[in-house]
């Protein structure tokens, strides 16, 4: 292999390994769609590592010659698998194979042409591949190939005109999701500069080597803007998660920060919002008549805590409530989701975190405090 293969395998499987990390990465609200976008990232690493098989010719070697034509399952996934993405970030919408059938239909039809070669055996490939054999009812075409690339196009252009409007006037937000997809149609452009210049008889291996470079910078952006989504949508400043941008503070007067500083303190005292599992810093800011950055500040100012710290405190309060009352009239799981955790092991974590001790070591204190 030569140098630059050796680089792109190494970001390939750097792919692969983030598709690992966002699998794993279960953060509340977003576990689902991270897994989405682990699955889009295998889908763009697996294409960077068979560009390199494909340059090094080992696809034509019996070890991977079964990887022939692989590329354009994931070509056919990466419009959709984006889109699903960026759909259940924006909305919390999940896949409905019902609803979404029709978002499925291209990888189906690509999975059915090419379904006659991928059942072949290993040395009926090597000899369909060394002497040109026809395969029966197997009819590729580079047309259908460039259709992917348009459909992949399209649904960029679909994501700009249906959810860049959901977010208003939020700027943090607005460009998050317009980063994200020019990093998604940097992955399209990538695809099109390459068939265009295919097409035209022109196209060069070291042109492939940039086209490749171009898909992979883009693939490693789009995870960066994905890794850091949570904190953006919970009020952390674009500012402070792109580092060449200036942060510029919100211009909050020091009057008007006091007064939805005991706004919002009267509302979670009346209201109990952080009982709502779901709960969002849109949802308090929406509460007190304000925009998501200015209820970011306010609690980072005022309780020197982020929004996540700041409601797992009073839902820590409330279980504690809860266990003093109940004692042993309900389990810890019931505890930690009656006071509006969403799982025991958030529940532990917070409650260790501003307690100093587990919810069963506090609960038996509690109890042998009693006897």
């Amino acid at each position: 292999m030569t140098s630059w293969e050796l680089i792109f395998l190494f970001l390939g499987f750097q792919a692969f390994l983030l598709s690992l990390l966002f699998f794993l990465k279960r953060s509340v609200p977003f576990g689902y769609g991270n897994r989405l976008f682990a699955f889009f990232l295998f889908l763009c690493g697996w294409l960077v590592v068979f560009n390199v098989l494909f340059w090094s010719k080992k696809l034509s070697q019996p070890t991977f010659v079964h990887l022939n034509h692989t590329y354009v399952i994931p070509l056919s996934l990466l419009g959709p698998i984006f889109f699903f993405y960026i759909r259940n970030i924006v909305h919390g919408t999940r896949i409905s194979l019902k609803k979404d059938l029709v978002h499925f239909l291209p990888p189906s039809f690509i999975l059915v042409l090419y379904f006659p070669f991928f059942t072949l055996s290993k040395n009926e490939k090597l000899n369909a591949l060394e002497h040109g054999a026809v395969v029966e009812n197997f009819y590729p075409s580079g047309l259908y190939e460039v259709a992917l690339v348009v459909i992949m196009a399209i649904y960029g252009v679909h994501i700009i005109a249906r959810h860049f409007k959901f977010f208003g006037n939020d700027e943090d937000l607005r460009f998050w999701l317009k980063a994200a997809t020019m990093c998604y149609m940097g992955c399209t452009l990538s695809f099109m500069a390459y068939y265009s210049l295919y097409y035209l008889g022109i196209l060069t291996l070291e042109q492939d080597y940039y086209i490749t470079l171009l898909l992979c910078v883009s693939v490693l952006t789009a995870a960066y803007f994905a890794f850091n989504f949570p904190d953006i949508f919970q009020g952390k400043s674009i500012r402070e998660i792109v580092p060449f941008m200036k942060y510029k503070k919100t211009g909050l007067p020091t009057k008007y920060s006091e007064e939805l500083k005991e706004s919002l303190l009267d509302h979670m005292i009346k209201d109990k919002p952080f009982l709502n599992r779901e709960l969002r810093l849109d949802h308090l800011a929406d509460a007190l008549g304000i925009a998501r950055h200015h209820a970011s500040q306010i609690i980072n100012e005022h309780f020197d805590a982020n929004f996540f710290d700041f409601i797992n405190l009073y839902r820590v309060e409330e279980s504690i409530k809860l266990l003093e009352e109940k004692k042993n009239a309900l389990n810890l799981a019931e505890i930690g989701f009656l006071s509006g955790f969403n799982n025991t092991v958030s529940f532990n974590k917070a409650f260790k975190k501003n307690t100093g001790v587990t919810p069963s070591k506090f609960r038996k204190e509690l109890i042998t405090n009693d006897l």
